[in-house]
């Protein structure tokens, strides 16, 4: 039995407004590539220059871009930055301050490219109250809007078998062989399965062939494990440890007791790292386990998915004056 994970190297490219947002204290990197899921699409403070001790509506706008409905139990979003606390009375005039840091976001429908249906929008907003600085000063602060949310990515096909004597048949007739044909939802993390040798043939005594399933991160935000923070307004602590990071959940399904996975890495519910968020690819071994004595060729249904949750974020700058 064999298991291999390759991790392929990215070329560090400088790419303006592109990289990975990350935790508090740490710096966000690099990162190429688009993604679909819910984005925010807007994030802005109005008005963005204001007089102490007024107000300012931090106004975030959400649209699904994904193939995938998310429930408004598996997403919220948040607001932190700069010189802010959220409770009724600050400790101190000179911060900014809301009662609210958490924000339900609505159930959120996938879009439907086939039939031209573009997904659920929603519009979440925040009031703060700006700080008081001494007469004749300003100072520009910058709040941080997130959206934490719980995916499912899914990529289906078929793996096709041939005996040996079945594909020269088919070679001397001038026919080609059928090749796997793996399609995946849209998602913020892409999947990518493909099949080695495609198409599978079985010469004698043999009765394997193996999947290669690459994870890449394919938008402009982080994955951590899926349900490591919870999805409600009440609870204060959304704070992702480093072991949370970039790691999904992976499951394979397949024909029960026509094959079987025969590496352990790849049975059942499985965790997987992608190491500092670079693509990922992990090889898992598949064994016929029908009679092959009568097979001339077949195709096996298999479906390969990640859970994980994910989140992007966005910056806005307000400028305080002193009067």
């Amino acid at each position: 039995m064999k298991f291999k994970i390759l991790i392929s190297l990215l070329a560090i490219i400088a790419v303006a407004g592109c990289t990975i947002p990350g935790i508090p204290g740490i710096t966000p990197g690099p990162l190429l590539g688009t993604g679909s899921g819910l984005e925010i699409t807007s994030f802005t403070a109005q008005p963005e220059t204001v007089y102490s001790g007024s107000t300012v509506r931090i106004i975030m706008e959400v649209e699904n871009k994904g193939e995938t409905t998310v429930s408004s139990g598996k997403s919220i979003a948040y607001l932190t930055g700069s010189n802010i606390e959220f409770s009724s009375i600050p400790s101190t005039d000179m911060v900014w301050h809301d009662t609210s840091q958490y924000q339900t976001i609505k159930e959120m429908k996938s879009q439907d490219v086939v039939r031209g249906i573009t997904g659920s929008t929603d519009r979440i907003s925040w009031t703060l109250t700006s700080p008081t600085i001494p007469r004749g000063q300003t100072r520009a602060d910058t709040f941080i809007g997130r959206v934490y949310c719980d995916y499912k990515t899914t990529s289906q096909g078929s793996v096709w078998v041939y005996s040996e004597s079945e594909a020269e048949a088919s070679r001397t007739a001038g026919r080609s062989l059928e090749k796997s044909s793996f399609t995946s939802t849209k998602g913020p993390v892409g999947l990518d399965v493909t099949v080695q040798p495609d198409p599978v043939i079985l010469y004698t005594g043999e009765n394997t062939f193996s999947i290669n399933i690459k994870i890449t991160n394919l938008a402009t935000g982080t994955i951590y494990k899926p349900s490591n923070i919870t999805y409600d307004t009440t609870s204060n602590n959304k704070a992702l440890i480093s072991d949370a990071l970039n790691k999904v959940k992976l499951n394979i399904t397949m024909q029960t007791g026509k094959i079987e996975i025969t590496t352990d890495e790849c049975k059942g519910n499985i965790e997987q790292e992608l190491v500092a968020g670079r693509p990922t690819t992990i090889i898992c071994d598949f064994e016929i386990k029908e009679d092959l004595t009568s097979l001339t060729f077949k195709s096996y249904p298999i479906s390969v998915s990640i859970d994980y949750g994910y989140f992007t974020e966005r910056t806005a700058t307000v400028t305080v004056q002193g009067k």
